[in-house]
């Protein structure tokens, strides 16, 4: 506790007035001590209460599986009065023995014939089901996907835990306590940050617990910090050792941290009459990214330089604007555009063309006609929305072309106009870019009318940033990587033995989504959630977008294969760098190339994989309107499974949308997500250009204050830090590294021959991702590194 002799000793140099706290010592104090000190300790339990269950066995219980859906009245029926071939239930079952321990298998009649008769399995493998499977098809949150229900946990998903804890909150943490005191942490402190991150490799709470600690005590020994009273605020989050102890999978711990931090920041209104309504700075704002990224980082582009008081980098070229269409959280949206696209609701020009390109000569047709223009329509939002509860969501289109000289690499996708919403109207009309030469704030030349288009035009981009943050989380990231994982979930645990050789290769790329998603359907996305509080819809309408997004997806399986989804958005051939379609390609063929053979080994013709009655149920229960709900699926989509490349095509899908598009969509969240000032999740203005008027402002950044006032309160800027920084850190697991996750060994025989060299073939693939990140004269090489699909940067799972 700072003494009266020093109560006016600053403390910030920008922020000091909001978070000084006279009565109670710092406030970062209460945001530090709850989420790493009371983690570090309950760690210790956990870990201890963890080792004393796994040493303690227990005979299995009796086998009885049963697989439940809803009627058509909502009443729960059971699989055999609905007569599928879930007569499969009655799988071999471990015998238990307490003198000779696991006994033999037993095998019960089942669909067509016997339950054992299944190509490729080790017979002297048996499994015990759960006591009882139940899914229903009507969430109370996710009405019409088949959605798990109490789906049995795994002890994997304390590595999980560990994971999000070392690689996500830690980090996060110490930001928030050297924003407070508005200077860079010591290297000391880089290095703990390092250490903590390896510590997680081990999957300890023990590590996790033992450098957290030391890093406490270095911080809190260090003579800055004598001057704070700490016993005090080690009760803010009591009760979390109780209830982390209790939950294996580390998401209670992490729930109540963040409501515990959520409290913190209330508390500042002890000192701050709106903490909601403050607005930092933009060099405050900026401050925020000392531990995400350096100030040399393309990240950085909203400004020149982090004391810059308006964003000169935003405003001088549309660079990394088009760059984040093709890297960014939402990387496969743009489309080829046509001349269907461009009329009375989208008014563009040849002459704004022009202008944009900077071609005297150049039509819109001709661009149309050489495939080099391109369009993002955010339609599916609708008419937006202005002002609910001071966040305003638009519903752009926005306009982009390759320029026909592309010589110049980092310039390969320029904007040409933006409109705010799909109809313009005199308040929100079309928006046409810049002058590209005419754009130095510097210049005193520039008139009046030339700095009003500058803000005008920042705002317009900003507007399709807010669109596409709520569109990406909802739709790209949760609908159709999160939930279309249900029900391929569903139907692998219900149908399939657990030696099945299809179980066996499709079960690591699950690991943790069960949790995570019942994490979010319980707090992400629940009334009063993140999402509730820092995205622009209610949250019923954020609910009901994702289902839109993820029926799209499981309602058109045919065409969600990477090269076809691709091609029918006219992107597969588009002439610029675009990694995301490159990257994921390599990442896609290798999937396939494996998977391919371990169908092969699993089934030796199409005839005895069409025989396998264990794959039929599976089928069964992916293509039933009652339980998996997927169209337009199969060889000729039609329904009907009929070869092994069709079976090795789906597996290599849900494996994709697993590891390397939910990679795509997720951790550019670290990066660009957690960048507000340049990708805010809301708008907290209604962004109206008919507010900028520099020629009436008294200075540059009163004439900004429009754009300024788009982004968020403190309070709202630091939920969407420090929600998207964890969301885009962690990563549990890795691509083809079965092994990794299963010590005693996954596969065997031919399978773990294929595994070798899958493996193999992404350590190549990683080495050419690497030589494209150093090619000199390209984007991604003189600029902006994409490393999001490298190997050890690519999970195997949805596990965060």
């Amino acid at each position: 506790m700072r003494s009266s002799s020093e109560g006016n000793r600053p403390v910030l140099n920008k922020m000091e007035s909001m978070y000084k706290h006279p009565k109670t010592g710092a406030t970062i104090m209460k945001r530090l001590i709850p989420l790493i000190a009371v983690c570090g300790v309950v760690g210790v339990i956990v870990m201890m209460l963890i080792t004393g269950s796994a040493s303690s066995s227990e005979p299995p219980k009796t086998a009885t599986v049963g697989a439940t859906t809803p009627t058509s009245t909502g009443e729960v029926a059971s699989a055999e009065e609905k007569g599928w071939c879930m007569s499969c239930q009655n799988a071999p079952s471990r015998t238990w023995s307490w003198w000779f321990g696991w006994g033999g298998c037993s095998c019960y009649a089942g669909w067509s014939g016997s339950c054992c008769d299944v190509p490729a399995l080790d017979y002297g493998e048996c499994v015990t089901y759960n006591d009882k499977f139940e899914f229903t098809l009507t969430h109370s949150v996710m009405p019409g996907i088949p959605f798990h229900k109490d789906l049995v946990t795994e002890p994997a998903s304390n590595a999980w835990a560990i994971d999000a804890l070392g690689q996500g909150l830690a980090p996060v943490i110490v930001n928030m306590l050297y924003i407070d005191l508005d200077e860079m942490p010591p290297q000391y402190v880089l290095d703990s940050l390092d250490q903590i991150k390896e510590a997680t490799k081990d999957n300890s709470y023990w590590s996790l617990a033992w450098e957290s600690f030391q890093l406490l005590y270095e911080i809190f020994t260090d003579d800055r910090y004598v001057e704070y009273e700490m016993a005090q605020n080690l009760y803010a989050c009591k009760g979390i050792a109780a209830e982390f102890a209790a939950d294996s999978t580390g998401l209670t711990a992490i729930s109540k941290m963040a409501e515990c931090y959520e409290e913190e920041m209330i508390a500042l209104e002890e000192n701050y009459p709106n903490p909601h309504q403050y607005k930092p700075s933009l060099p405050e704002y900026n401050s925020f990214w000392r531990l995400i990224d350096s100030e040399e980082s393309i990240m950085f582009a909203m400004v020149e330089s982090t004391a810059d008081v308006v964003p000169t980098g935003w405003m001088k070229d549309d660079i990394m604007f088009g760059w984040l269409r093709r890297v960014g959280s939402n990387p496969d949206m743009l489309k080829k555009a046509s001349a269907a696209d461009i009329g009375t609701n989208f008014a563009v020009t040849d002459a704004m063309y022009q202008n944009a390109m900077e071609d005297s000569t150049g039509t819109l047709t001709e661009a149309i006609s050489d495939g080099r223009l391109f369009i993002m329509d955010f339609a599916i939002l609708g008419d937006g929305l202005l002002n609910n509860n001071g966040k305003s969501l638009f519903a752009p289109k926005a306009l982009f072309a390759v320029p026909k000289d592309q010589s110049y690499a980092t310039d390969g996708l320029r904007t040409i106009a933006i409109q705010q919403f799909q109809t313009p109207s005199t308040e929100y009309p079309l928006i046409s870019a810049p002058d590209p030469l005419r754009r130095d704030w510097s210049d005193a030349t520039l008139t009046t009318a030339e700095k009003d288009a500058l803000v005008t035009w920042c705002m317009a981009k900003t507007s399709v940033q807010v669109a596409e943050s709520t569109y990406f989380e909802v739709i790209t990231h949760f609908g159709r990587t999160h939930m279309v994982m249900e029900p391929f979930m569903i139907a692998t645990d219900i149908a399939l033995h657990a030696t099945h050789p299809i179980q066996k290769l499709l079960k690591p790329h699950f690991a943790g989504t069960d949790h995570i998603n019942q994490g979010a359907v319980d707090s992400l996305i629940a009334a009063g959630g993140t999402i509730s509080k820092i995205f622009p819809p209610p949250i019923e309408v954020v609910q009901g977008v994702a289902i839109i997004g993820a029926k799209a997806f499981l309602d058109d399986i045919n065409n969600q294969f990477f090269d076809v989804a691709f091609r029918n958005r006219g992107t597969w051939d588009l002439p610029a760098e675009y990694p995301f379609r490159d990257d994921g390609k390599l990442v896609w063929n290798n999937i396939l190339t494996f998977v391919n053979e371990y169908v092969n080994i699993a089934y030796s013709s199409d005839s005895k994989m069409r025989a396998d009655p264990w794959l039929k149920c599976w089928w069964d229960m992916l293509v039933s309107p009652n339980t998996g709900t997927l169209k337009n699926v199969g060889d000729a989509g039609n329904g009907a499974l009929y070869t092994r490349s069709y079976l090795s095509k789906l597996i290599t899908l849900v494996i994709w949308t697993a590891s390397g598009q939910h990679a795509a969509t997720n951790f550019p969240q670290k990066d660009v997500g957690a960048h507000v000032t340049m990708n805010p999740t809301s708008a907290w203005s209604t962004g109206l250009t008919a507010g900028v008027d520099c020629a009436s402002a008294a200075d540059d950044v009163a004439c900004f204050q429009p754009w300024f006032d788009m982004l968020p309160p403190l309070h709202e800027a630091l939920d969407q830090l420090n929600t998207e920084y964890l969301l885009g850190s962690v990563h549990y697991n890795r691509l083809g590294m079965y092994e990794q996750d299963y010590a005693t060994g996954h596969f065997s025989g031919a399978y773990r021959q294929a595994e070798i060299k899958f493996q193999a073939a992404l350590a190549t693939m990683g080495e050419e991702i690497t030589n494209r990140n150093a090619a000199v004269g390209t984007m991604r090489g003189d600029v902006f590194n994409y490393e999001i699909m490298m190997p050890a940067n690519v999970p195997n799972s949805i596990n965060i």
